[in-house]
């Protein structure tokens, strides 16, 4: 019965310390924690929604596409992830996806685009400022 407890809690272990490390950010600490350590920032919402204006750096990855979890799938695991879409919904289920695929460290925007705007905060136009 030991042995079995004892690996319950070895396979715990990295989610829990996962679940720590992510969770959803209010919009200043998100900026403040994606400028502090240089993570990768992901915008996840569709191609028509981000021609509205993406954040500057944001790689784009169409939460309805086809091939969704894939290319989610071919991102670096070890390297702190900051997710947003349109207010929060898609991004928040993206994270909680990712933490089960073994990321290390993955936020998402409490309020999405509409609550980085509402801030006042600048975008850019897609292809100007964002990777594909």
């Amino acid at each position: 019965m030991a042995l079995r407890t004892l690996f319950s809690l070895l396979v715990a272990l990295p989610l829990f310390v996962a679940a720590q490390l992510s969770g959803t950010l209010p919009m200043e600490e998100f900026k403040k924690q994606l400028a502090a350590k240089k993570g990768l920032l992901v915008d996840v919402r569709t191609p028509a929604e981000c021609e509205e204006g993406i954040i500057e750096g944001a790689t784009l990855i169409d939460y309805q596409g086809k091939d969704f979890m894939a290319e989610i799938g071919k991102l670096d695991r070890e390297r702190p992830v900051f997710l947003y879409c349109a207010a929060g919904g898609r991004s928040r289920q993206t994270m909680t996806r990712m933490m089960s695929m073994g990321f290390k460290e993955v936020h998402d925007l409490e309020g999405g685009m509409e609550a980085w705007k509402e801030a006042g905060q600048p975008t850019v136009r897609m292809g100007s400022g964002s990777k594909r």
